[in-house]
C-alpha cells in the first residue's frame, strides 16, 4: 500500500510452494513485476488485489500450479495464475499453466474494494492497459476469463 513507485520493480525471483501468493499488488501503482517463476502456490499466484492499482507492468514472469486454497478469499477456492481487478495495467510476454482454474482472470469489481473501497473508482470501467503475447496452458477451466463487466470509457465512473 506503498502508492507510486516509478523507479521499483521485483525481478528474477523464485517462489515454490508457497501457501499464500507469490506478489500481491495492493494500494501499488507503477510496479514492474519482470522476469519471475511462481511454481505450486496456494491462492491467486500475482495478485491485484484492491482494484484501484494501475500502471503496473508484469512481463514475462512463468507461473506454474496455482492451486486452490480454502483459507484465503473465496476466490482462492477457483485460482488463477494471474487475478486482476483493473484492467489497466500491462501483461506482456507472461506464460502460465496447470492452474486449478484459470490462467488469466479479469475480476473487475463495479467499485474499488478492500481497505480501498471507493465508488470513486470503477474498474469494470477502467481503460484497458496492454495485453499481449501472454499464453495459458492446461488450466481447469479458462487461460483467460472476464468476469462481471468490460466496458471501458473515457470517464469511468460517470454515467451514459
Amino acid at each position: 500500500m506503498i502508492g507510486a513507485v516509478h523507479r521499483s520493480y521485483c525481478r528474477g525471483f523464485g517462489t515454490h510452494q508457497g501457501f499464500n501468493r507469490a506478489f500481491t499488488l495492493h494500494g501499488t501503482h507503477y510496479l514492474r513485476i519482470m522476469e519471475n517463476v511462481g511454481f505450486d502456490i496456494k491462492g491467486h499466484t500475482i495478485f491485484i488485489e484492491d482494484a484501484v492499482e494501475k500502471n503496473n507492468y508484469i512481463y514475462k514472469n512463468c507461473i506454474i500450479m496455482a492451486k486452490r486454497s480454502w483459507s484465503l478469499l473465496n476466490t482462492d477456492q477457483t485460482p488463477a495464475c494471474f487475478w486482476i481487478t483493473n484492467p489497466n495495467n500491462n501483461f506482456i510476454e507472461n506464460r502460465c499453466g496447470g492452474s486449478d482454474r484459470y490462467g488469466y482472470w479479469y475480476d473487475l469489481q463495479k467499485h474499488a474494494i478492500g481497505p480501498h473501497a471507493s465508488t470513486d473508482v470503477c474498474p469494470e470501467n477502467e481503460r484497458v492497459g496492454e495485453f499481449r503475447n501472454n499464453h495459458a496452458h492446461s488450466c481447469g477451466r479458462y487461460g483467460f476469463r472476464i468476469f462481471h463487466n468490460m466496458v471501458p470509457r473515457k470517464f469511468p465512473c460517470k454515467s451514459i
